[in-house]
């Protein structure tokens, strides 16, 4: 075999090996690497694998390449479309030979809004990252949920508030410079620097520090921030092109350059927004000049404190960063659990005794919604039940159990998932409160296909829905509802946050299904079009002529149907049939969805941002806002329907001439009078108007089996049914009614399957009837008779010897045993002379039908009950029951004093007047009860 490696046969590469490094006989120089390009085994680039042409006519895509250019530079001459300038891609991005960093491959990918801008760590207070008790509850009731965030002002048990009488306001000037100097005297002893101060729930208090309001514009935020937790003012701002004089001073704030917009519109060159930003939400904030009258008191058990207020904010629509998980969801049920260890763990370290020991009591206090068995679960985990001894009825602390620090405890659960458990529980109670099931809370996980189910719009607004579809929007999952049902403003200013798919989808018209209009063979088919004609086309159009001569055949059809379709979009120009509707690409979409994010926060930005003061004024007149109300509607469905005014107005004129058709249609039927025409079918007489509308009665005449007529009344409350039977009637003659009503194609149909039917039965009854003759009768096989025993037995009926009465070989045993005459139960035909009897088919109010209604009389009722009662008699011969046991008569002569007298059924039992009077007392004893 041939040698792979020469070098290492007869190579000196054992020299540079260092075997002493103390004692090296030279200085080794690092080797220099050698590629042989001739080398087969050495792949140094990947070969282009190139296709041989087989002709020298360019190929199919490229002609369609060309043409399809040529078209669009045309188009973009007249201004039809607007074509983006192109970036030469021949011409790779050079980069620098001497940069070696690989810095691309290290820098933070950026999603959406995920990707931070300037710091964002947030450091809470100590009271909210340790949960303190009354930041932080464990347990809310549905009252408590109701104000969630709206505590309402409650009475003092105690202190000095408790007291009636006049209470003095206190100023907190003294008492703020009191607490800044403090504050200022710690931060020098401990070294200077940055000071954290908010370590008690004294520190938390409104009444020292600086202070400013910020107002939700959010009536029912997705996520509020509890008491004690931190947020970041933070100030966007986007350079100017060219040169830029930098963001202006904010009072609060850090200054962020951003170039990337973090919400969902984009900033202006050279405009500045602040924003609050914590790790719940990132909302804009808007600075507006607080009015000199305005000022704040704080009540405490003490007494009352004012303060001034220097500004105020208004918080425009939160961009959630953390998702609210939804009821009974996984993230939920962790949540609770870990919620509940880590109250177990800290009432461990609160406990001074040794071993550590808690009580049961202590943790169904804290969540009594818990379950003792789930409680109970969770402290087996670390602690044992001692039932005798010292610790008896104590969970003590396992001694091979390690509890976890402060820190550990802090990083299971976090304020943000409180806060977002909280939020979760409140819009479960509002959807409970508006009489919603836990089933109907959820907006199932569509399919981009059947994207939309049809769910309920407090659902859609819910909070683990909308918080859902934000941060799937922001990772490129889908896009945004934008405007629709869970717009928290109402009127059009904020986001809808409801999913809606990537891809442009069409809308189905459940109430019309367009038939599809091909335009093949006619004469708008683009293809029949000649090219003198569509040169033409363009000359009217506009388009110079030496413009039309560098075009082809093909080139000039596809300028001739994008001009006619951007005319046939802008509402003008004739050639509308040469128009062809294409559905929004992928971009165009996106595009849109942009343009309508931008308006939408150009418009937010502009309305909170206002200083104009709005006026409260209601006097204007009810008929003027119920104007404005129902041309909202209007316009409402105008949008919805996508239908024009003219539209509107045609439909609307429709609707005032049937209105007038039917009020004269009851009027000539009203002058008619009641005109019973006996007819098969059916009879119109009136029109009758009731509070919905009008109805029609039609009286309709039956035959019974014996040829006797009755009739029978018909309401009719549906305009279109009316509409169409009144059509008929006043249109066709009587036969053609008789016709349409007798020999109706459904009803033939079914009574030519019927005729089959039975004349099927018939042949094969025939035909076996045949089979039978053709054999003849079957011969009987002659019985064996067998022998009776001689028995000496005297019959009692007929006295022979050898068999009994009850034996069928007596002659008189079917003379006994005869049925009697008189039958005990009513039979069928017996029944149906009742009916004929009892129910009598003239009366018209026996049955009515209304629409899809049919009401029963209740003389039809009581007289079916009777047939029935009647029915359900028996009646045996006297002779067949067995004899009654006649009671035997005592001989001891009962007591004189054992008789009463006889007294009636309908006596009276008591004095009218003594009834009368007791009810009246028991009512002046209910008076004096009363408070």
């Amino acid at each position: 075999f041939p040698i792979d490696n020469e070098d290492l046969v007869y190579g000196r590469w054992e020299d540079n090996i260092i075997w002493d490094a103390q004692a090296m006989p030279r200085l080794l120089e690092p080797p220099v690497l050698a590629l042989d390009p001739n080398d087969e085994n050495l792949i140094l680039e990947i070969p282009d694998e190139k296709e041989e042409a087989t002709s020298n006519s360019p190929s199919k895509e490229s002609k369609k390449e060309s043409s399809l250019k040529k078209s669009r530079i045309l188009l973009g001459k007249t201004g039809v479309i607007r074509e983006e300038p192109q970036q030469n891609m021949s011409q790779p991005e050079v980069k620098d030979p001497w940069n070696l960093s690989n810095d691309e491959y290290y820098f933070p990918k950026q999603q959406g809004l995920w990707g931070t801008f300037g710091g964002n760590i947030i450091q809470h207070s100590i009271p909210a990252m340790e949960l303190w008790q009354p930041f932080f509850p464990t347990h809310m009731g549905p009252i408590k949920i109701r104000q969630f965030h709206r505590p309402p002002l409650k009475k003092y048990s105690f202190g000095a508030l408790s007291q009636p009488g006049p209470h003095s306001v206190q100023p907190l000037l003294k008492h703020i410079r009191k607490k800044a100097k403090m504050r200022e005297q710690e931060r020098q002893a401990s070294g200077g620097g940055e000071l954290f101060f908010m370590r008690t729930p004294q520190d938390l208090t409104g009444k020292d520090g600086d202070l400013i309001l910020a107002e939700y514009s959010e009536e029912n935020g997705p996520l509020m921030m509890q008491v004690g937790m931190a947020t970041k003012i933070k100030n966007y701002y986007k350079r100017k092109p060219g040169k830029d004089p930098g963001a202006p001073d904010c009072k609060y704030g850090e200054t962020v350059y951003c170039h990337t917009s973090p919400f969902l519109g984009s900033l202006h060159p050279g405009q500045l927004l602040q924003a609050l930003e914590n790790n719940l939400f990132r909302a804009p904030m808007y600075l507006h000049k607080m009015p000199e009258t305005d000022f704040l008191i704080i009540r405490t058990r003490q007494g009352y404190y004012i303060r001034e207020l220097v500004d105020i904010f208004v918080v425009g629509q939160q961009c959630p960063l953390f998702e609210v998980p939804g009821p009974n969801s996984r993230r939920a049920n962790m949540h609770i659990r870990d919620f509940l260890e880590v109250f177990i763990y800290r009432l461990f370290w609160k406990s001074k005794d040794r071993p550590r020991r808690i009580r049961m009591e202590d943790i169904k206090k804290a969540f009594p919604s818990h379950s003792e068995s789930s409680i109970r679960k969770r402290l087996k985990l670390c602690a044992d039940f001692k039932r005798t001894g010292m610790d008896s009825n104590w969970w003590v602390l396992k001694s091979d159990f390690r509890l976890p620090t402060e820190e550990e405890i802090r990083a299971k659960v976090s304020p943000e998932q409180c806060c977002a458990y909280y939020s979760m529980i409140a819009a479960k109670q509002r959807l409970k409160d508006a009489g919603y099931g836990e089933k109907s809370f959820f907006a199932p996980e569509e399919d981009e296909e059947d994207f939309q189910m049809k769910i309920d719009d407090e659902v859609h607004t819910a909070p683990w829905n909308t918080t859902r579809a934000f941060i799937a929007a922001m990772k490129g999952k889908c896009l945004l509802e934008v405007t629709g049902v869970a717009d928290p403003t109402g009127c059009g200013e904020g986001f809808s946050y409801v999913k809606i798919p990537n891809k442009p989808t069409k809308q189905k018209d459940d109430k019309e299904l367009q038939a599809v209009k091909t335009v093949t063979g006619t004469d708008a088919d683009l293809r029949r079009l000649s090219l003198k004609n569509a040169k033409q086309l363009l000359r009217k159009f506009g388009v110079p002529e030496e413009e039309i001569k560098k075009l082809s055949r093909w080139e000039v059809i596809d300028v001739v149907r994008t001009m006619s379709t951007e005319q046939a979009r802008s509402g003008e120009g004739p050639m509308s049939k040469f128009a062809r509707g294409s559905r929004f690409s992928v971009a165009e979409h996106q595009e849109r969805y942009k343009e309508e994010c931008q308006r939408i926060f150009d418009l937010q930005n502009k309305v909170l941002s206002s200083t104009e003061v709005l006026s409260t004024d209601t006097d204007s007149s009810s008929a003027e806002d119920s104007d404005f109300e129902e041309m909202g509607k209007n316009i409402e469905n105008m949008l919805q329907n996508k239908k024009t005014s003219s539209q509107l107005s045609r439909e609307w004129e429709e609707q005032e001439r049937k209105e007038l058709q039917r009020m004269l249609l009851a009027a000539g039927s009203a002058a008619s009078g009641n005109n019973h025409r006996d007819d098969d079918t059916a009879s119109m007489t009136s029109l009758n108007s009731s509070a919905t509308g009008y109805c029609l009665k039609i009286y309709r005449t039956f035959r019974d089996e014996e040829g006797k007529e009755y009739v029978r009344c018909e309401t009719v409350r549906k305009p279109a049914v009316i509409d169409a039977y009144v059509r008929i009637r006043t249109t066709k003659d009587e036969t053609f009614i008789q016709k349409f009503a007798l020999f109706d194609e459904k009803h033939r149909e079914e009574m030519r399957k019927e005729r089959r039917r039975i004349q099927e039965q018939l042949r094969r009854l025939k035909r076996n009837q045949e089979k039978e003759k053709l054999k003849g009768p079957p011969e009987k096989k002659p019985k064996k008779m067998k022998e009776r025993p001689d028995l000496k037995l005297k019959c009692g009926a007929c006295g022979a010897i050898g068999h009994m009465r009850t034996n069928k070989f007596c002659p008189l045993y079917y003379q006994t045993n005869v049925p009697p005459s008189k039958p005990v139960a009513m039979t069928e035909e017996q029944e149906e002379e009742l009916e004929k009897t009892v129910i009598h088919n003239d009366n018209e109010e026996l049955i009515k039908v209304e629409g899809t209604k049919i009401v029963l009389g209740k003389q039809l009722i009581e007289n079916v009950d009777e047939v029935r009662r009647k029915s359900l008699v028996l009646k045996f011969p006297k002779q067949q029951l067995p004899p009654k046991k006649k009671r035997r008569v005592g001989t001891t002569v009962p007591c004189d004093y054992l008789n009463t007298p006889h007294k009636s059924i309908h006596r009276r039992r008591t004095d009218p007047m003594v009834m009368l009077s007791s009810i009246l007392e028991s009512i002046i004893n209910d008076m004096r009860d009363l408070p």
